[in-house]
């Protein structure tokens, strides 16, 4: 199936690009105030350290996405595809404008776990600045370092919100239609590929929800995994001219036991 495929993790990579650039501003106004005696030089570790852990997962999450993208290819241009579509112009844009009135409105600024830890960071570093000249000065300095964390980990929350706002935007803007392919325990559908083991990671069922939009619905068995559920749902609607061919491969897709072992 002739395809041309995009990185997968394009929202995350995004968010993280924001990050180090954020990192790296912070680090280089610590560096200045530090080098013109208005803050410790001790400052400036904080801003290197996130920024070497931000460009590291950047890295990381860079190339995972690489690799999915050449084992998605090599299963689109091989003979495992069992049935494989590219969506109309006007599907296309119908589910694109589902999706769009979907996420246009469900945004927030992200005020999570790296905001407290950021607030902490600030905390214990002015505690630490402040050890050597007495309770009062721990107190100030602690303060802060407390509320600058805290304002540096809310603009990140910012960033992150309005980056996977942008995203979702520039998905909707995107004119080009997505592509299906399904195979025995291998899916690709619109930049997502999985491809089970049949033991740690499979198709645990697939069926046809009929309706006025036939949806079909997988439920996927992935590793354990950091912070992500060990199961997720996939929806693909199904055009009605591929809908017979669907059908057909249903018992294939969702095959107990040794049958979903792959080769």
């Amino acid at each position: 199936m002739k395809s041309r495929l995009k990185h997968p993790h394009q929202p995350a990579l995004l968010n993280l690009a924001g990050l180090v650039g954020l990192s790296l501003l912070v680090t280089l106004t610590t560096w200045g105030l530090s080098i013109a005696g208005f803050v410790e030089a001790s400052m400036v570790w904080i801003g290197l350290i996130f920024l070497a852990f931000f460009s590291l997962m950047f890295l990381i999450i860079w190339i995972m996405g690489a690799n999915q993208m050449r084992c998605a290819q090599a299963f689109l241009d091989s003979e495992r595809v069992l049935v494989g579509w590219t969506y109309s112009t006007p599907e296309w844009q119908r589910l694109k404008e589902t999706r769009w009135q979907e996420e246009k409105n469900d945004w927030k600024v992200q005020l999570g776990c790296l905001t407290f830890l950021l607030a902490l960071a600030g905390l214990l570093t002015g505690i630490l600045l402040g050890w050597e000249d007495g309770f009062l000065a721990v107190i100030a300095r602690g303060l802060v370092g407390l509320m600058l964390g805290g304002l540096i980990g809310g603009v990140f929350g910012i960033l992150v919100a309005g980056s996977n706002q942008w995203s979702a935007h520039q998905a909707y803007r995107n004119p080009e239609p997505g592509l299906i392919a399904l195979g025995v325990n291998e899916i690709y559908a619109s930049a997502d590929y999985f491809r089970g083991d049949g033991r740690v990671s499979y198709i645990r069922e697939a069926k046809l929800q009929p309706g006025e939009n036939h949806i079909l619905e997988l439920q996927l068995v992935f590793p354990p995994r950091i912070r992500m559920p060990d199961e997720e749902q996939w929806n693909i609607p199904v055009p009605l001219q591929w809908l017979e061919r669907v059908q057909e491969i249903l018992p294939v897709l969702a095959a107990p036991g040794e049958n979903r072992l792959l080769e």
